[in-house]
């Protein structure tokens, strides 16, 4: 269409969004009313915005029975457990700036079907932005259903009509994976960012044990980890062994080590997380934690580590959901790295979640090559936007579409020192598992 492109609006007065020829800029989202969006279907549905304490509080039992019955195997982080230890770690401490904003869409009965996680965030110059209640934690942005097809179109679009009124510039949502519930309508109704990122994952549904598992990998691969081992033996006097830490007060003293060898190898690349260097970062894992041994909604929190001559050498910190093991963050002590510890630790990680019966080893954001060697696909990753004012509309156009993905490109250009030193969190975000 040349300098015409399709988006989707709504004008005033009409019922639901439909797509019109419009200059190649970025429209106001202007919603029609949940009374007027609604089908035959759903006209008895309901939709309500929840942000008070009492409010979530009394909201969990029902989250966690959708957890249960609706949720994806990938959507580990729009869990009842996963977000009420982000409420509990985060909510009050910035209390000001970030508060939650959890929108419940409710069918004829009053049961939810539909739970979309959000916080809206308070920028300099009052500029509001909503987005996921437990960035930049979560990895993978979606919402937690039991729909599909035609009813789930009419639930999210009940869901974002209510967003519409909650006062903000602009719905940031980063980090959805294209086989995400929300995926279609984000794609119809919101504006997607140049940013790409890939996901790999390693289906290990093939394998019914862990020799199976061996199988995969040419004679090449286990030649190579015969020659980690032996290595390792020499340097250490004894083979490291693999264990998952199960006590409490063990899980207590081994996420500070997690926690600071990851963040050491960050700043040696100059690479930057936003999550990892919060101060409140190891209170949100000893929650989860915590939440998870007592959770009613299947989500489990993973830490092992390689040991030799009682001490800790490396570690992997993931969650279980679903059949899906998440490895969300790995470390190991520095001097061990040319040794490949780290690699030794990933094979028995694999070789542990066959064991255990997972169907999936989710690797999570981004596709570095060394997470590829351990994958069979990579899932596509993208992040989405929708202006509700001018000023979003500026935020979005100048920011995310263009200054932002430019910055990236420079930043990830620069020496590991010079990342280092500018340390621009919101630039380059490194989410190697975390």
């Amino acid at each position: 269409m040349n300098s015409m492109e399709k988006v989707i609006w709504d004008a005033p007065g009409q019922a639901d969004l439909r797509e019109v020829d419009m200059p190649r800029t970025i429209p106001v989202y202007r919603p029609a009313t949940a009374a007027a969006a609604a089908r035959p279907a759903v006209a008895s549905w309901s939709c309500e915005a929840i942000s008070r304490p009492e409010e979530l509080a009394e909201l969990q039992a029902e989250w966690a029975w959708l957890s249960r019955h609706g949720g994806r195997d990938t959507q580990l982080f729009q869990s009842a457990t996963w977000n009420n230890a982000w409420i509990e770690a985060f909510h009050g401490i910035e209390n000001r700036r970030c508060k939650p904003l959890v929108i419940v869409v409710r069918n004829a009965r009053g049961a939810p079907v539909l739970i979309w996680p959000l916080k809206r965030v308070r920028y300099s110059m009052r500029l509001t932005v909503l987005t996921w209640l437990s960035d930049p934690y979560g990895q993978y942005g979606d919402v937690m259903t039991t729909l599909s097809g035609r009813e789930l179109e009419e639930a999210l679009t009940l869901a974002l009509d209510a967003i519409t009124r909650e006062g903000a510039d602009l719905v940031r949502l980063k980090f959805v994976r294209e086989d995400a519930a929300i995926a279609p309508f984000l794609k119809k109704h919101f504006r997607q960012t140049s940013e790409t990122y890939g996901a790999p994952w390693l289906d290990l549904s093939p394998y019914a044990t862990p020799e199976e598992l061996e199988q995969r990998y040419t004679r090449t691969q286990r030649r190579r980890r015969r020659k980690i081992r032996k290595r390792l033996e020499r340097h250490l006097g004894v083979e490291p062994v693999f264990r998952r830490i199960t006590d409490p007060r063990e899980i207590r003293q081994a996420i500070p080590q997690l926690l600071e060898h990851k963040r050491n190898w960050l700043r040696e690349k100059g690479l930057v997380s936003r999550a990892l260097f919060n101060d409140r970062a190891e209170g949100f894992l000893h929650r989860l934690a915590e939440h998870m041994a007592a959770s009613t909604d299947g989500t489990e929190f993973v830490l092992t580590a390689m040991e030799a001559n009682g001490r800790q050498l490396s570690w992997e910190l993931g969650f279980r959901w679903k059949g899906r093991h998440f490895a969300y963050i790995t470390a190991q002590l520095p001097e061990l790295r040319p040794l490949s510890i780290g690699r030794l630790h990933m094979h028995h990680s694999q070789r542990q979640a066959v064991a255990d019966g997972m169907r999936a080893f989710d690797l999570l954001i981004p596709a570095a090559p060394h997470k590829k060697s351990w994958s069979s696909g990579v899932a596509p990753v993208h992040n989405h936007f929708l202006p509700l004012t001018l000023r979003g509309r500026l935020l979005g156009q100048a920011y995310l579409c263009h200054l932002r993905p430019m910055l990236r490109d420079i930043y990830h250009r620069l020496p590991a020192g010079v990342r280092s030193f500018l340390h621009l969190s919101d630039i380059h975000e490194h989410d190697e598992g975390q």
